[in-house]
């Protein structure tokens, strides 16, 4: 085995030798956390095969690193981010980077996390899924990349923060024309409240978009991205015998919930009404009728986030701000209808 290795052996070839992750190398070097007896067994023995030596200096510097992110999300109970983790997950884990996913429960816990971080030093870097401006002004302050997904920086000032989201307000402002091309004038818009950034994105696209089309009407309604506030909120629409053409949801679950209140008051869509979601949930093609969306390609989402944060962790040069825009496209299925005339 060791002539196989004829330069300098790295924490690479010791994790690969032992059959571990190089981050949990990384944590036996480094003391910073619980390594089983066995393990450290393991990885001691390997050592002394190869003869590695980590430089005491280099475990200094800014660009050793661990191997190993955080992944931090509000709730697990709205698949949007499980499906960007997923994505996000395989490919920093293909790349033998560890990734730990951290949950906010909506911000009650956040100032723990900052600290816990900030002291005790067991990632490399932290990816942010739909933070808020507190949130990540905190999370700046740490001295590790930040990467805020499902965000845009519209304070601007200094934040050592990469953002990485859709253009949510031209997104909804495309939903919209596809809708009026379709000869929808009268429309129900279901947001997902007035303090999420991305939400709130999507409700200028609205307003642009009334502005231009005068001869458009709209309601608007806020929900809170689940599929009960869209099933209450249209339930309650149609208890009141008002009446439009279509219903565009900020998002795919407040888009069923809505489906499934149309069904039980007795209106068909997309023949009575139209709905149209937001994010091109996995779901999405298999509801009745088939949900037509707003494809947020949540998987490039996960991807791009995992890859620059890569390149962040080996990277020498401080770059700072920058801000990522992934391409949205419509998805159209079966729940819009074309009005004639």
């Amino acid at each position: 085995m060791e002539s196989e290795i004829r330069r300098q052996p790295t924490i690479l070839d010791v994790s690969k030798m032992a059959g571990v992750s190089p981050a949990t190398v990384s944590r036996y070097l480094n003391s910073s956390s619980y390594v089983s007896n066995e393990t450290k067994k393991k990885i001691e023995k390997v050592i002394k095969i190869l003869k590695y030596k980590p430089s005491r200096f280099a475990r200094n510097l800014k660009t050793q690193i661990l191997f190993s992110i955080s992944v931090v999300v509000p709730n697990l109970n709205l698949e949007f981010y499980g499906e960007i983790v997923d994505a996000l997950s395989i490919y920093a884990n293909q790349r033998n980077v560890e990734v730990m996913i951290n949950v906010t429960h909506n911000l009650n816990n956040i100032k723990e996390i900052v600290f816990d971080f900030a002291f005790t030093r067991r990632i490399d870097g932290v990816i942010l899924c739909t933070p808020d401006l507190k949130t990540i002004e905190m999370f700046s302050t740490l001295t590790i990349p930040i990467i805020a997904l499902d965000w845009r920086n519209d304070v601007g000032g200094d934040l050592n923060v990469d953002s990485i989201t859709i253009d949510n307000k031209k997104a909804a402002f495309t939903a919209l024309s596809y809708l009026y091309g379709r000869g929808h004038r009268d429309f129900l818009i279901v947001t997902g409240g007035r303090n999420i950034q991305s939400s709130v994105d999507r409700l200028s696209g609205v307003e642009l978009f009334a502005q231009r089309h005068p001869d458009a009407q709209f309601l608007i309604k806020d929900g809170d991205f689940t599929p009960y506030s869209g099933y209450d909120i249209v339930k309650r629409f149609l208890k009141l015998g008002r009446k439009v053409t279509a219903i565009f949801a900020f998002n795919d679950l407040m888009a069923f919930g809505g489906i499934n209140a149309a069904i039980e008051s007795g209106v068909r869509v997309p023949e009575d009404i139209s709905v149209m979601g937001f994010d091109n949930s996995f779901i999405s093609s298999y509801t009745f009728p088939r949900l037509t969306t707003v494809d947020q390609q949540k998987e490039k989402l996960g991807v791009t986030a995992a890859s620059l944060m890569i390149e962040r962790l080996y990277s020498t040069t401080n770059r700072r701000g920058r801000e990522i825009i992934v391409p949205y496209k419509i998805v159209e299925r079966e729940s819009v209808k074309q009005i004639k005339g």
